[in-house]
């Protein structure tokens, strides 16, 4: 008995070992555009759309977990107002100025994949920071701020490719201050 004992957990160990030694891209860059509709300054504007562009750095310790940083950029609306301004001798000139809202974040990310084929990964992810934005809205008012980020990432996909199935391309769905749809593409090494 002890030695069936024996033999069977040498013969999972073998198995965990090669379940291991599967071969996986353990790194990977990745380049996203996407939308953004969110509460600015507590309030919701109409004009509320931000187009953001990332650039993602993740890696695989294990391979269904990712650990990484994205540096996402928001480009907003234009806002287009005239400007009075006054002076001593009671003159006044008006100023038209043109503001383009903006904003940068820095945020970590923790990605979960559920499914790993070679030609194809679903995952799930959570991404969390501060960003940082020139805070001009539609009263005129520019003052910058820092507010907390938080983007929840509910199905995400690549699509893999390439000799060796490093290159990709996919999408995501989520919620939060990075959008809805996201769509990507990138490399793995």
């Amino acid at each position: 008995m002890k030695k069936i004992v024996l033999v069977f957990i040498v013969s999972l160990s073998f198995l965990a070992t090669y379940a291991q030694e599967e071969d996986f891209h353990k790194h990977e860059l990745k380049v996203a555009i996407g939308n953004s509709w969110w509460l600015y300054n507590g309030e919701e504007y109409d004009e509320i759309i931000h187009f953001n562009t990332s650039v993602s750095y993740l890696y695989r310790p294990v391979k269904w977990f990712w650990m990484g940083a994205n540096v996402v950029n928001y480009f907003g609306n234009v806002l287009h107002y005239t400007q009075r301004e006054y002076h001593i001798n009671n003159e006044f000139y008006d100023l038209e100025k043109t503001k383009l809202r903006y904003s940068f974040v820095f945020a970590p990310e923790v990605r979960f994949s559920y499914v790993n084929r070679k030609e194809l990964t679903l995952y799930s992810a959570l991404s969390g920071g501060w960003l940082w934005s020139n805070g001009i809205d539609n009263d005129y008012q520019h003052y910058p701020r820092q507010i907390p980020y938080v983007q929840v990432t509910f199905f995400g996909f690549t699509t893999n490719f390439g000799a060796n199935n490093n290159i990709f391309l996919g999408g995501e769905f989520g919620g939060g201050h990075k959008g809805l749809i996201n769509f990507h593409g990138g490399y793995r090494f």
